[in-house]
């Protein structure tokens, strides 16, 4: 093992081997740094050789080098699929070509650049997004490629210019708002870099995208008691009513309330556990539950499926019910209000009260400052007395000058 070493960030004193000797039992033996979504380790005895670990302890083989100025990863083959010993045939065979002053990705980049959009999206999604994505984002990039992108499937993406992306952009930002817009794009960037097509133009490289708006909405004062009386009205479907109603009181994330299972419960200490690999942040989330929470909770626990929303689809969880929170919108005589604002709105409460930015930024499982600043804009009342106090003793010492 060579003495130089690659320190883990954010977990000094602790460090992974910067290369080493490839054996069965070394490669077992490596995990990935907590805190760090993969990290690579290179062989000792084949020039550029890596053994790449994520944090969802998938392990594969690349071949990392330079090639024309241009650090490349060539994907070998995973540890279930080849042996170290292919990988490092596989390995040199590809040293001796880079040698000779060839490029091995040229001749895939060529073969990308002739896919549909369709197969391309396929292919990314099984090459690079099952191992390195979360479920969530890839349930979201699949939903939002088949809305989105419907239409392109079939075209090959070297037909795809750039003014084809800028003219769909501004389409979606009419039909389907900003954000929507602007996250197709950013999806399409994404698929074109991993493909690294080399074709110019490059449809959505350089695309102007919309400047977005945070979103302020919650439920106002007024509009509890209307919103309240059509969720227990305009749903005959308990379980919508219950996810609805737990969305409000935990601030948690919908998919995440989704998505509830039984042992991320401690019922005695009134805690939900949000696990690392479903919260936003990649760190567990540990969220307090009210009395009217645990209410909705406890009868659901025990179903055989181990979710408290179980569901009949592949997830086996209840997923977000659409059709369910417009009819709950129109009896109530709401607009423009999402299931997302739901959660906002606990915070919004709880600013009102006098609560810290610090304390609803914990209890909406914030990682930092800046998610929780819109709360600031509506705790105003310790504001207005510090505003007052002070101007009565500027008057006071006026007065007594």
């Amino acid at each position: 093992m060579e003495k130089s070493q690659l320190r883990i960030a954010g977990d000094a004193g602790k460090s992974l081997p910067r290369s080493l000797n490839f054996t069965v039992a070394t490669l077992a033996a490596l995990k990935c740094p907590p805190g760090k979504d993969r990290t690579y380790v290179y062989d000792a005895r084949c020039l550029g050789l890596s053994y790449c670990i994520t944090a969802k302890d998938s392990r594969s083989f690349y071949l990392v080098r330079k090639v024309n100025r241009r650090t490349q990863r060539i994907r070998l083959g995973g540890a279930r699929e080849i042996s170290i010993e292919i990988a490092r045939k596989k390995a040199t065979t590809l040293n001796g070509e880079i040698a000779q002053g060839n490029d091995p990705m040229e001749g895939k980049r060529a073969t990308r650049g002739s896919m549909s959009l369709q197969e391309l999206f396929d292919r990314w999604m099984k090459d690079h997004a099952e191992a390195r994505l979360k479920e969530r984002t890839r349930v979201t990039d699949k939903s939002r490629f088949e809305t989105c992108f419907g239409d392109w499937k079939n075209r090959k993406i070297i037909d795809i210019s750039e003014s084809d992306v800028r003219v769909l952009h501004a389409q979606l930002g009419r039909e389907r708002g900003h954000t929507t817009a602007n996250r197709a794009v950013q999806l399409l960037r994404r698929l074109y870099g991993w493909a690294k097509v080399g074709h110019t133009p490059v449809g959505p490289k350089s695309v102007s995208l919309f400047t977005e708006q945070s979103r302020e909405r919650f439920v106002q004062p007024d509009e509890l008691p209307r919103l309240f009386e059509a969720i227990e009205h305009a749903s005959t479907n308990p379980l919508i009513r219950d996810f609805v109603k737990l969305c409000l009181y935990t601030g948690a994330r919908r998919a995440n309330v989704a998505a509830m299972r039984d042992d991320e419960l401690d019922i005695a200490h009134a805690t939900w556990t949000v696990p690392g690999l479903k919260s936003k942040s990649g760190k567990a989330m540990p969220l307090h539950l009210s009395a009217e929470a645990l209410a909705i909770i406890e009868p659901r626990l025990g179903h055989e499926s181990g979710f408290v929303f179980p569901g009949h689809g592949k997830s086996g969880h209840f997923i977000e019910p659409k059709n369910g929170w417009k009819k709950i919108l129109e009896r109530a005589g709401l607009k423009d209000l999402h299931l997302h604002d739901l959660r906002r709105t606990l915070g919004s409460f709880q600013a009102a009260l006098g609560a810290s930015l610090p304390v609803i930024g914990r209890s909406l499982g914030h990682r930092n400052t800046a998610a929780t600043q819109i709360y600031a804009r509506l705790n105003l009342d310790p504001v207005r007395a510090s505003v007052n106090a002070a101007t009565a003793v500027m008057v006071a010492a006026v007065k007594a000058k």
